[in-house]
């Protein structure tokens, strides 16, 4: 199967390496009150969070006493398994791009697709090629843990800020541990093939 996506300039956002190894608690302004959240799939250029709001596209944000702004640039409604079960796929798919070489043809490719809507089944298919076969049960099992963690909202927010630039500096820098056991596991795990 061979699927054509269109061409769109390289983004930070998108082909950027993001950090899920740990999350970074920040707080918005929501009605004069901080409401917290945590960050995740960050890094410099912004991040996503989940959340049981509808927020405005102006976000005023914080960590301790660190203040920026952040535009919401997209935003899904999770209240259909259908769009659960595409972000549980584009993730996973997310997840292998990640394991490729930074910028290989079909690392970009995966990236790609990861933003042309529904197409599950064939994303799937492209998944089992990778050798990431997921039968149905373990899917269903995943999409059931997944409908219990996320609450309705799903975020991606784009931060151009100095004060985050430090923030995620600051998040590396204590989390280099963490990312240093990945990659040791990762060539292990390669190794091991």
């Amino acid at each position: 199967m061979v699927l054509t996506l269109p061409e769109s300039p390289p983004s930070l956002a998108r082909d950027g390496d993001r950090h899920t190894h740990i999350g970074i608690r920040l707080q918005f302004r929501s009605a004069n009150q901080w409401e917290r959240f945590e960050a995740l799939g960050w890094n410099n250029v912004g991040f996503n969070f989940f959340h049981a709001l509808d927020l405005p596209d102006q976000l005023e944000l914080k960590r301790g006493l660190t203040r920026f702004d952040g535009q919401v640039v997209w935003r899904n409604r999770n209240t259909s398994d259908e769009v659960l079960l595409e972000s549980l796929v584009n993730a996973l798919i997310y997840k292998r791009a990640s394991e490729m070489g930074s910028g290989s043809g079909l690392q970009i490719r995966l990236l790609k697709l990861i933003r042309v809507s529904a197409m599950v089944n064939e994303k799937r298919k492209i998944l089992a090629s990778l050798g990431l076969d997921i039968p149905d049960e373990q899917l269903n099992d995943m999409l059931e843990r997944k409908r219990l963690e996320n609450p309705m909202y799903h975020y991606g927010v784009k931060v151009e800020s100095e004060a985050w630039s430090g923030v995620v500096k600051n998040a590396l820098s204590i989390s280099s541990v963490v990312v240093s056991l990945e990659k040791w596991s990762s060539a292990l795990a390669r190794e091991n093939l």
